[in-house]
């Protein structure tokens, strides 16, 4: 039986349709013979998703005059990622499974749970290759374009893949910077299998709400910034152009709280991260979560009973805010940023100190202490704060709030009472949220009724502030070795 085991180092960029001309003229490819071949691939799963439920896709590809079945673990990441894959020859566009015989899959195959097998996704697109070489590293580029279906859906797919075939990683980056100068690109976060089978269970344009972060006891500090940033951006993106194309408040909400959450591991890691280029990063980070701040604030005001003067006053100021959005989602300055930040997340200088190979559970537990000890003092005198302390409140307990779900995983022994954790600084957060809401909303001179007007509403989130305070402080550290 013949059969391939590559490990892939690649990054996936989205392409606007209406450049992909321009991108196959690109400096970088003269000279370079391209060849352009169709490539239909199929994808396949049980009906309830035996495959990926275990963190696999199967698919099969037909390609010069052949046909090519590879397995490939499903992987939520974001830009440059490495991957193991495992090919095989077969007769047709069917699945062999006799083919997964030493692979993962293997187990399932033999327990029969694979039996029932159906094409769950098609990709039909025209593929561009090159073979470059960048410096001293050969990659090869691939640009598709075509179309993908499933579940009675279809969509256009443009997609730039750069995969290193030999050399270093930031060779590979470096020319997709240079692409991305002459050609919009934004970092991919979908392989096309997520993208297919999303496509397939009508989820693609939903929502996406931050999901579980798999950082675990077993990692160094920089695995662990890795996945986590990995997620930030990932959630990100997953919401950009649906904040494009539908200014929807839910979903510029998540766009939101995947940059705070991405600042946030900034911040909690950085004894650990920062090198010449944390600040830079950061500041461009700030740059753009400020862009949206005033779009969500209205967003927030117009959810109350208003008087239609004031409706129509507040939902003028909402379109220009959002407009002000798009004009920074769709700039080169935010694209930049983001093939930065995957550049930097994979081989900055950060990554080659001796503290970013240490284990992760030590660290996590100093940063963890040190977030509760600038809360400690504060919460509990919540109604004698001034605006701008309880302001600063607020910032700290939503870091560690932010902090608690990325690191949850490095503390399994403590998950009754992290749980409970988690739960009240949730609440303190949301509750020290809504006065912060009152002081913006006068801050911004809007009128009355967006934020109430009366005492009432301040007196009350006070209450519930307090009673947060006071059950977190009960709780109390769960991270520490002498937790119960």
């Amino acid at each position: 039986m013949t059969r391939s085991v590559n490990s892939e180092v690649e990054l996936k960029l989205d392409v606007d349709p209406k450049r992909v001309r321009r991108l196959k003229r690109h400096a970088l490819l003269n000279g370079a013979a391209g060849r352009s071949t169709p490539h239909l691939t199929v994808y396949y799963d049980t009906a309830k998703g035996a495959l990926r439920k275990h963190g696999y896709s199967l698919r099969v590809r037909s390609a010069n005059g052949g046909f090519v079945q590879t397995v490939k673990p499903l992987i939520e990441t974001a830009g440059l990622f490495a991957r193991d894959e495992w090919e095989s020859p077969v007769d047709s566009i069917e699945p062999d499974l006799d083919r997964l015989a030493g692979l993962p899959l293997e187990s399932l195959w033999r327990a029969g749970k694979l039996a029932k097998l159906r094409p769950v996704v098609r990709s039909e697109v025209q593929r561009t290759s090159w073979r470059l070489m960048a410096g001293d590293s050969a990659l090869q580029v691939d640009m598709d374009d075509g179309e993908i279906s499933g579940g009675g859906h279809s969509r256009r797919l443009c997609e730039l893949e750069l995969e290193l075939l030999e050399g270093s990683a930031a060779e590979l980056i470096h020319a997709a910077r240079l692409f991305a100068e002459r050609v919009p690109l934004r970092v991919a976060v979908l392989s096309k299998a997520e993208r297919g089978f999303a496509l397939a269970e009508g989820t693609l344009d939903r929502v996406a709400k931050a999901g579980p972060v798999a950082v675990d006891d077993r990692m160094t500090i920089s695995e662990a910034f890795t996945v986590i940033a990995h997620a930030c951006i990932r959630h990100y993106r997953l919401n950009e152009p649906l904040v494009i194309a539908t200014q929807e408040p839910a979903v510029l909400h998540q766009a939101r709280v995947a940059m705070r959450r991405l600042r946030s591991s900034f911040t909690l890691f950085r004894t650990a991260i920062r090198d010449g280029e944390y600040d830079r990063l950061r500041e461009e980070l700030r740059w753009f979560t400020a862009q949206l701040g005033d779009a969500r604030n209205l967003d927030v005001y117009l959810e109350r009973e208003l008087a239609d003067d004031v409706r129509r006053s507040l939902t003028a100021r909402r379109q220009k805010a959002y407009r002000r959005v798009i004009r920074a989602m769709n700039s080169q300055r935010l694209r930049d940023l983001m093939l930065d930040l995957v550049a930097w997340v994979a081989v900055g200088d950060w990554r080659s100190r001796k503290r970013a190979s240490r284990p992760i559970a030590p660290f996590a537990a100093r940063r963890l202490d040190k977030l509760w000890s600038s809360i400690a003092g504060p919460a509990t005198d919540i109604a004698g704060l001034g605006d701008e302390a309880r302001h600063r409140l607020r910032i700290q307990v939503k870091k560690l709030r932010y902090a608690v779900e990325f690191l949850r995983g490095v503390f399994p022994q403590g998950a009754k009472k992290q749980k409970q954790f988690a739960s009240a600084v949730e609440g303190l957060q949301e509750a020290l949220g809504k006065l912060n809401d009152l002081v913006t909303a006068r801050a911004m001179a809007l009128p009355a009724e967006a934020f109430g007007g009366q005492d009432q509403d301040e007196a009350e989130h006070l209450a519930e502030a307090k009673r947060y305070a006071r059950r977190l402080t009960r709780i109390g550290r769960f991270w520490a070795s002498d937790a119960d």
